[in-house]
């Protein structure tokens, strides 16, 4: 049997037991998961353990009658390999949330970018000035509250500090689309 591509032609494939089907989604949504995972202090064995545990979720889920897939495959997996895992680091270090950089992801058949490294990040929001950087590095890297840095940045309150982390995130998003486009047309 061919795989269709589509979420339906794979649900559907996976729903009665195609093999060909589960080979194609393990081998198409397994380098977002693992980048995810060696992002957060993980190695490769905790990225694949994490991912097969994932794939079968997934797959014992469709075989159910009274399930009904609202989302795309590609976001369940990521969403259960992302809670799995933000359980397991939870209280252990920070963690850098690929979902933050959605406009920077690659999709599953785009071999040519990679998502930045922590490094990169570090360094972009470095070159951000304040008070991003103060916003971005208290936020995700020191994990102070939002009150905190309002406190610190004397903002009025915590959601004027959660407004101006959103604009952050959006310029650093930018940073790396105008780095990606211009590395693409070179």
């Amino acid at each position: 049997m061919t795989v269709s591509a589509t979420d339906e032609g794979l649900i559907g494939a996976l729903k009665n037991g195609d093999n060909e089907a589960l080979k194609y989604v393990y081998k198409t949504y397994w380098p977002m998961v693992s980048r995810f995972v060696r992002c957060n202090s993980g190695s490769m064995e905790d990225a694949e353990e994490l991912y097969q545990e994932s794939i079968i979720a997934l797959y014992e889920k469709l075989r159910t009658e009274d399930f009904h897939l609202t989302c795309s495959i590609k976001t369940y997996i990521y969403a259960i390999c992302r809670n799995k895992w933000l359980y397991q680091l939870k209280g252990r270090k920070t963690i850098i949330d690929i979902e933050e950089y959605d406009a920077i992801s690659i999709e599953p058949h785009d071999d040519t970018h990679e998502l930045p490294e922590d490094k990169e990040i570090v360094e972009a929001i470095g070159s951000m000035g304040d008070p991003c950087h103060t916003l971005l590095i208290g936020f995700y890297y020191q994990q102070l509250s939002l009150d905190t840095l309002a406190d610190k940045l004397k903002y009025a309150s915590a959601s004027v500090a959660r407004q101006q982390k959103f604009r952050c995130v959006e310029r650093l998003k930018k940073l790396f689309l105008h780095r990606r486009y211009r590395y693409t047309n070179e």
